[in-house]
């Protein structure tokens, strides 16, 4: 009888690699959907009837309200585009090399956060040497930086972010940690999946394609937010 290549520790890492492909999957068509009901459903609809509006003053002959009513509508339209783009913009992956290493990721996270207008950040490296990430690793841990920014961006209403690196004998951290308002993670986690943030079930489950733990709570002085992934040296490039 053949034997199989695989052992059962790889068999069982790859298991959850793909469950957590499917959540994360999942979690994101969840977020693309609230999205699209909360921003730019909405928009639209108020476009339907802003044109209602239009075509009624323009049977009455109202020309002066009539140009306001288009002014304002054509407000709408650039909001709906840009609403369009930002959900785009936030599931496109970064267009890198995937040799590129994980500096010129992160540089490009970075980048995007602060064209979007994101709150001031810091970002600190303390290790040895740079990280041999597989390429699917870089595109995972950059995708949950991403995640943790747009969580920030849109939640936290925070004025700094700190963003850094370091490393044990056996594990690799990331810290992600602003001065917004917070929030308590266990009452996110007792909510229905329907109403859960995708945000934080994404990061949890990249973690879990990581090989890594995620560990999200008050900063260390009770303000704020810290979200800290730990990957053990010994996955980084294996996956």
């Amino acid at each position: 009888m053949k034997q199989s290549g695989q052992t059962p520790r790889r068999s069982r890492k790859r298991t959850i690699s793909v469950a957590s492909s499917i959540e994360t999957l999942e979690n994101e068509r969840r977020y693309v959907a609230r999205e699209l009901h909360d921003g730019i459903a909405q928009t639209t609809l108020q476009l339907g009837l802003q044109a209602g509006i239009c075509r009624k003053l323009l049977e009455r002959g109202n020309l002066d309200m009539l140009a306001q009513e288009l002014a304002a509508l054509e407000s709408r339209v650039q909001l709906a585009s840009s609403q369009v783009r930002e959900v785009i913009a936030e599931m496109r992956p970064p267009r890198l090399d995937p040799d590129a290493s994980l500096v010129e990721y992160l540089q490009t996270v970075v980048n995007t956060h602060i064209e979007r207008g994101g709150a001031w950040l810091t970002f600190q490296g303390n290790l040895s040497e740079p990280p041999s990430f597989s390429p699917a690793q870089k595109l995972t841990l950059t995708r949950m930086i991403q995640e943790a920014l747009l969580n920030v961006r849109k939640h936290a209403q925070a004025s700094q972010i700190r963003l850094s690196l370091s490393e044990d004998a056996d594990y690799m951290y990331l810290l992600i940690a602003d001065n917004g308002r917070g929030f308590e993670p266990a009452e996110v986690e007792a909510q229905p999946v329907a109403r859960k943030k995708a945000g934080v079930a994404n990061l949890r489950a990249r973690a879990k394609m990581l090989g890594g733990t995620l560990t999200i709570g008050r900063g260390t002085d009770g303000q704020g937010t810290e979200v800290q992934l730990r990957v053990p040296k010994k996955v980084i490039g294996q996956i």
